[in-house]
């Protein structure tokens, strides 16, 4: 056995830099990330929306990035200025279901926010109203706990806590027409999202795992049974993937091909080293996406490279109100920035360090593998090349290792004589 530092022979020993700590090296430099990784952006200063807890569930924001909206207990929704969420309008509505999700038409002007006992409101930009987009019956008084607009934006499709999945839109006589979608499960519909330019949207439910939803209406599961999904995102036209997460530290991506469904078989990979449970995910920038975490933390998850990157670390937030809160929500202003939301109501601003930084790991990553390279080639010299060791140890070695090299090149000499 090799002790590092060590080099025995038959003879005498010298005190040299072994090839293994070289490799041990290596391996130092590729665990970089994990030993030696911060947060990829910096948080700003926050806002409370109140002093009380007010129990939001998630935040929707327009396609131009214009107007956010926040939502939770006791029919709360409040709109705000996305750049700027310090504007902000309560929208009121007399009632005190707690609502559980929302999605923003494709025009960007109006939304829908959806709650317990069947309620779906609809949210128009122009005058700031809020007023009942369907009756609770025709949703048989269920828990609707997802919505989502399709691709055109002529139907929204939601979801409920029984498994039921409906098609709805507003009708002539004020109200709105609603279909019942056949092949849905009875575990919760945890999370849903139309693709923004393929006639496609995925769904995700507790138990059933993910389906899509085709052109027709028509409903198909697809694979993703047995974990605990909790959000969806379909980011960007520019790719044909969506990407879903579960609590349990999984990322999966969804191809989308109108011709063949098969290809929409879920790619599930389980994300190494992560001591965090994740609880959404939200389009960042691109097809980049950010997944929330608890206790807080962001991950970036890009779909053209298929990883995933630390964004921003628990151990790095000092802010008490963040760090003490679940993120329920975020929101992008930019490549590398946007708004955290939490439970109790708390925003948080987050930025990269340097204007147009790139994600941290594909900045290490552009750093560390040359050196790590570096390192190999180096070791591989080192190890075939007595001269190069005991030209080591003549320079850098310790006086010990500087003895035992003369009194060995001693020996050589008189055995050459």
């Amino acid at each position: 056995m090799h002790v590092a530092g060590q080099a025995q022979s038959g003879q005498n020993k010298v005190r040299v830099l072994s090839p293994g700590l070289f490799a041990v090296l290596v391996v130092l430099l590729l665990a970089g990330p994990s030993v030696l990784a911060t947060s990829a952006v910096e948080l700003g200063e926050g806002i409370s929306l109140s002093d009380e807890d007010l129990g939001l569930n998630g935040v929707a924001t327009d396609v131009d990035g214009e107007t956010a909206i926040v939502y939770g207990a006791d029919a709360y929704v409040r709109a705000m200025d996305a750049a700027d969420p310090t504007q902000q309008i309560d929208l009121v509505w007399p009632g005190s279901q707690e609502l559980l999700d929302a999605d923003f038409h494709p025009g960007g002007q109006t939304a829908f926010v959806v709650g317990e006992g069947g309620l779906v409101l609809r949210y128009a930009k122009q005058d700031q109203s809020l007023e009942r987009a369907a009756a609770e019956s025709s949703l048989n008084f269920s828990d609707i706990v997802s919505v989502a607009w399709n691709t055109g934006g002529s139907w929204a499709y939601v979801g409920s806590a029984e498994g039921q999945i409906w098609r709805l839109r507003a009708a002539e006589d004020g109200g709105a027409e609603v279909h019942s979608l056949a092949g849905g499960g009875t575990s919760p519909i945890m999370a849903m999202d139309c693709h923004p330019t393929i006639m496609m949207c995925v769904i995700a439910a507790a138990v059933e795992g993910i389906g899509i939803i085709e052109r027709d209406h028509t409903f198909t599961w697809v694979g993703g049974t047995g974990y605990p999904w909790t959000g969806i995102d379909c980011p960007s036209g520019e790719s044909n993937y969506c990407v879903a997460v579960a609590d349990n530290q999984v990322v999966a991506t969804i191809e989308l091909n109108p011709n063949d469904l098969s290809a929409s078989i879920p790619s599930v990979n389980r994300l190494p080293d992560v001591n965090a449970y994740f609880v959404g995910i939200e389009a960042q920038h691109g097809d980049r996406t950010l997944i929330a975490a608890t206790p807080a933390s962001l991950i970036e998850h890009d779909i053209s490279l298929n990883a995933s990157f630390p964004w921003l670390d628990y151990s790095d937030i000092d802010d008490l109100n963040l760090s003490s809160d679940r993120i329920v929500g975020t929101w992008s202003t930019g490549q590398n920035s946007g708004w955290i939301v939490t439970a109790r109501g708390y925003l948080v601003p987050f930025t990269a360090p340097e204007a147009g930084a790139a994600s941290l790991l594909t900045v290490w990553i552009a750093l560390a593998i040359p050196a790590a390279t570096g390192l190999v080639v180096l070791s591989l010299v080192y190890a075939s090349s007595p001269k190069l060791r005991d030209w080591t140890t003549e320079r850098i070695g310790s006086d010990e290792a500087k003895k035992e090299l003369a009194a060995q090149k001693r020996k050589q000499r008189r055995r050459r004589n």
